[in-house]
């Protein structure tokens, strides 16, 4: 009988693990650039998806964090220590925390679940000034998975255009049309009528004339057999894919002031399906986008505003 428990008990634990592992990314060396990168892995993937959480956090004070070395993007202070992920052992659940030089806190938290990683980043204004803009970016980098990592097409990725399930090679204008590799920006139905800004940028991204009815881009494995996909909350305005690198974006975008001690949310979900099966990836992003959204209602997500 003691037997027979004690393996009742380690069912139950093993059936309390979710199926997404989640690890931080190396550091740095000290006083280098680097990526807080989580590594998202399940146990069907080889490899690991990296979510860089954030590229980068800017202001109207300046560029607070760049996770990368850019000439042209020079960061108003390096952040030391770097941040490290700390991983929960019993829960999986990773987060970690950054404070700037001038004040500005920014940091995230991540739940494994079974088919979706569940995340909350925040940045909090710890300085004694009032700033304007506040907004960051996140990218999901799939050169670290092999089924994931091809590159210069857009063949396995999709979203949902005019109520269909639609491949991303079908927009226009194509590649072949531009004359470079794809790495495209998805207006979605929300920002689509308001967009003044550029249609192109030279040797670079190219809007593309189609819209996205909600605010996820997914990508099939080069099999067919799984499915990734990211999404942010109701404030993503545009759906992105790089293909050089290759990886995703869908926003988030959010422009917002924040006063000593104001604090701003963004929630979005990485989802990690065993089966390439739009349908439920579909009822999980329903499931998401209500829970973001009674979030909203029944609290203030910026503090100070």
């Amino acid at each position: 009988m003691i037997a027979a428990a004690c393996c009742t008990i380690l069912l139950a634990l093993s059936a309390a693990q979710p199926p997404i592992v989640l690890e931080g990314s190396p550091p740095p060396q000290e006083g280098q650039f680097g990526e807080i990168g989580l590594r998202i892995s399940a146990p069907w993937m080889k490899g690991y998806l990296e979510l860089r959480i954030p590229e980068t956090v800017q202001s109207s004070m300046g560029l607070h964090f760049i996770d990368h070395d850019r000439s042209d993007m020079q960061p108003l202070s390096m952040i030391e220590p770097f941040p490290i992920w700390r991983i929960d052992s019993k829960t999986g659940i990773a987060s970690y925390t950054a404070i700037t030089d001038e004040g500005i806190v920014f940091s995230a938290h991540a739940i494994p679940k079974d088919q979706h990683v569940a995340i909350e980043f925040r940045i909090r204004n710890q300085s004694e000034e009032r700033i304007e803009h506040v907004n960051c970016q996140m990218c999901l980098v799939l050169n670290h998975a092999p089924k994931f990592g091809d590159r210069h097409n857009l063949d396995q990725y999709r979203t949902w255009i005019d109520a269909k399930w639609t491949c991303l090679s079908s927009t226009t204008p194509t590649p072949e049309e531009i004359g470079r590799v794809p790495w495209i920006l998805v207006l979605t139905k929300a920002l689509a009528p308001s967009y003044q800004g550029a249609r192109e940028w030279s040797d670079g991204w190219w809007v593309v004339d189609q819209t996205a009815d909600r605010n996820l881009l997914a990508r099939s494995t080069s099999d067919g057999e799984h499915l990734i996909a990211i999404a942010w909350d109701e404030e993503a305005s545009h759906l992105m894919t790089n293909t050089n690198i290759p990886c995703m974006h869908a926003g988030p975008i959010k422009n917002v002031p924040l006063e000593p001690g104001g604090e701003e949310i963004w929630r979005g979900s990485v989802y990690v399906l065993e089966n390439n099966d739009p349908e439920t990836l579909k009822a999980l992003h329903d499931a998401d986008r209500k829970a973001w959204q009674l979030t909203r209602n029944s609290t203030t997500d910026r503090t100070g505003g």
